[in-house]
């Protein structure tokens, strides 16, 4: 024996060895099958354990998409296609998408795999349950998303995330430089510029047959936007009650008066023809818009003689009970409805086009500000340029703007309840039929039935 241990070979592993139904460990050489001892041959049961590890199948299949017309996410499906060769992406741009898809909750049935909802949309079909719930996805990775975004896909009710975070949304007020120069407006202070001297500014400028923003009456979006730089909300953060006739909600009408008062808003639809018009003819040289309408204005503001690189963008005006020099217009996120055919292409989906650097710089491209952090704070966000403001920082300016977003200003279901009584009210409170006081309790008591009836109730 002493010889055969001198010469034995390397360990090479650790087994169990089978004798006589008793389990004896000993170290053995795999390749042997017999160990010689005092010249008797013990014939050996080797048992070796090895993990074999199993590749996941390759994603195959399709993934339909539904979203309004020249949209980011049809930019990010270049990449995922490269990614998933064998899944087929499908992006049909539905008329009335929203009443479609609506119809095919209330069926049961064909609905698509992804949806691009606004806030509102996504809170109320969580709410009644129709969504795919996310947090098995979404909670490990949560920290990667701003939490104003990540707020908004999150129902109150269930205590479940049901969207996949998207654009967020910042605005900022478009100007063009060189008109504001000829009218005398060169060293304007734009990162200190209060309201009552945006005011006296935009009234001037009336008076020489410029515009300085669109203001059609009854635009609820200019109250939104105030509301949002006072640190107010529409509704709570539960979604149970309209927060409209608050102080914040007073102050944000104070400062839309003021808009309207000093005569500088053009009486147009937004993005009407005659908006075009005015834009491209130089006559209306600013407007209160989000980031997202970068994809649309490029479309429109196509060569220098219309505008094209003499436009920049400024912070909204500041001052008085001001907290915020941004708004939130839009901004929405992805969501899987139950019904449809294709849950896991679509979560691989959600996960590539915003949850990865690549994904969202093709998102990004076009105009929306993803709200993946990782991405916001790489050089393929903050590099980009759009021709329409030329050699602008453009994105510099907005990952400024993304840290003036307010924790405060929620959109649960319910919410868009809001404009029917602001689209109804604020002509009389600008006129002034109402005080802005008794037109915001107006509007509250307008509002309120409706409300109560589309809230998430807890």
């Amino acid at each position: 024996m002493a010889a055969l241990a001198g010469c034995a070979p390397k360990i090479v592993e650790v087994t169990k060895i089978v004798e006589k139904e008793k389990v004896v460990q000993q170290t053995v050489v795999v390749e042997k099958e017999k160990i010689v001892e005092k010249e008797k041959i013990v014939q050996q049961t080797v048992v070796v354990e090895k993990k074999v590890e199993v590749k996941a199948p390759e994603p195959k299949g399709s993934v339909e998409f539904w979203g309004h017309d020249q949209h980011p996410l049809d930019l990010a499906a270049t990449g995922f296609v490269k990614k998933y060769p064998n899944v087929k992406f499908e992006s049909p741009h539905p008329a009335e998408r929203g009443t479609k898809l609506r119809a095919a909750l209330a069926a049961g049935s064909g609905c698509p795999d992804l949806y691009w909802a606004e806030a509102t949309e996504a809170q109320e079909y969580g709410c009644n349950d129709l969504l795919t719930i996310l947090d098995d996805w979404l909670v490990p990775v949560k920290d990667d998303y701003h939490p104003a975004k990540l707020a908004e896909t999150f129902i109150a009710k269930t205590g479940h995330y049901i969207g996949w975070p998207g654009d967020i949304s910042v605005s900022g007020y478009y100007y063009r430089w060189d008109a504001y120069e000829k009218l005398g407006y060169k060293d304007v202070d734009w990162d200190n510029l209060t309201y009552d001297e945006f005011y006296k500014m935009s009234g001037d400028i009336a008076k020489k047959g410029y515009f300085t923003l669109c203001a059609p009456q009854g635009w609820t979006a200019l109250w939104h936007f105030a509301m949002h730089q006072v640190g107010g909300t529409g509704v709570s953060k539960d979604g149970q009650k309209l927060m409209v006739n608050t102080p914040e909600g007073i102050e944000a009408m104070k400062i839309v008066k003021g808009i309207y008062a000093c005569g500088g808003g053009l009486d147009t639809g937004w993005w009407s023809a005659p908006y075009w018009a005015a834009i491209q003819e130089g006559k209306l040289i600013g407007d209160y818009a989000a980031a997202w309408v970068k994809g649309f204005w490029e479309a429109q503001i196509k060569t220098p003689d219309k505008g094209m690189g003499y436009w920049k963008i400024a912070p909204f005006p500041g001052g008085g009970a001001v907290k915020n020099r941004t708004g939130i217009w839009g901004g929405a996120q992805i969501i899987n409805a139950k019904c449809s055919a294709n849950k896991e292409n679509a979560i691989l989906y959600m996960q590539y086009a915003l949850g990865t650097l690549e994904g969202a710089a093709l998102c990004g491209g076009w105009g929306i500000i993803p709200s993946y952090r990782p991405y916001l704070s790489s050089s393929l966000f903050l590099k980009l340029r759009s021709p329409v403001t030329g050699d602008f920082a453009l994105n510099e300016f907005w990952a400024k703007q993304e840290k003036q977003l307010s924790p405060n200003f929620f959109r649960p279901a319910g919410w868009g309840t809001i404009d029917t009584g602001l689209a109804a009210t604020m002509p009389k409170i600008m006129k002034g039929e109402f005080t802005v006081e008794q037109g915001m309790a107006e509007i509250e008591k307008l509002v309120s039935p409706d409300f109560e009836r589309a809230k998430c109730k807890i």
